[in-house]
């Protein structure tokens, strides 16, 4: 599944009230870095909420999500989500998209 690299907020209140970054996200799932640590229920499902930036377009959906693995590193935290089924899932599709779209036009600039 192809990845994409990004950088929108992440808001899941029910495990921090700080906002993540949204690193990098696919169809099926994504992963989300936090700016400190904080324990993770990894057999729960969370309401992640996206904050895309303002050129993309597309306002703040949210995913059903379940972690699939926490790394702590240098007191901040990652975590891969896998994306459940969804009522945000028509605009995550739009999202994922927009991304690949804009992927390709970095790649066919790249190659001119």
């Amino acid at each position: 599944m192809p990845r994409y690299r990004d950088f929108a907020r992440a808001w899941i209140e029910d495990l921090s009230q700080l906002p993540g970054v949204l690193e990098d996200v696919s169809k099926t799932g994504c992963k989300v870095r936090f700016s400190h640590v904080f324990p993770v229920d990894t057999d729960r499902e969370y309401l992640l909420s996206v904050h895309p930036s303002c050129r993309s377009g597309i306002r703040e959906f949210e995913l059903v999500v379940r972690p699939e693995w926490v790394r702590e590193k240098d007191n901040s935290l990652d975590i891969g989500f896998s994306i459940l089924h969804s009522p945000g899932s028509k605009f995550h599709h739009s999202y994922i998209e927009l991304l690949s779209e804009n992927e390709d036009e970095l790649f066919e600039e790249a190659c001119q």
